[in-house]
């Protein structure tokens, strides 16, 4: 067995309990892209209606680097196709029921890392502000290996394509 596979049943396996199990699958979803996708253009309505061109900015940059995790993401999901862990081995806690089939890299992971990145980026002189995205970023990650739909290296390389994604919208900021 290799590292991946053995922290991924440590994760799914070791850790499980009620509480996790019912937490986890709720907490899952947050990260998703079309729930950020919705966000972020509703953010981008609301500071146009109300005026707030700092934060529209802010809104589209967020927005512009989600987009760009999205298509990273999707490029290498069709050229490393790999299953999720529940249809490869045994044994494996599924708490969600993912919407593709392939698991490399988490989407939702990118999803939110790169929305989290650029907000950390606007407010990183607001320190609670920071640490509660970078926790929740981090949960949301771990949520799905924890639920079984990933594996940790498929939730490592989405963060990084989300951080990846990020930076590269905030170096050219549209």
């Amino acid at each position: 067995m290799n590292l991946n596979t053995e922290i991924f049943y440590f994760i799914n396996n070791n850790l499980s309990n009620p509480i996790l199990d019912f937490v986890m699958p709720q907490f899952t979803n947050l990260g998703g892209f079309v729930g950020l996708l919705i966000l972020c253009i509703l953010a981008i309505a609301i500071c146009r209606h109300y005026n707030k061109d700092e934060y529209l900015q802010i809104s589209k940059l967020c927005l512009y680097a989600l987009l760009l995790s999205a298509g990273i993401v999707l490029c290498l999901k069709l050229g490393i196709v790999e299953d999720r862990p529940f249809k490869t081995l045994g044994h494996v806690h599924q708490l969600v029921v993912p919407s593709e089939p392939n698991s490399f890299p988490s989407g939702h992971t990118a999803s939110t890392f790169s929305v989290v990145t650029v907000l950390a980026d606007q407010f990183w002189q607001n320190k609670i502000l920071v640490s509660v995205l970078i926790i929740f970023s981090l949960l949301l990650a771990f949520s799905r290996v924890y639920c079984g739909v990933h594996y940790p290296l498929d939730v490592l390389v989405g963060a990084m394509v989300g951080i990846l994604s990020a930076i590269i919208v905030l170096k050219i900021k549209f």
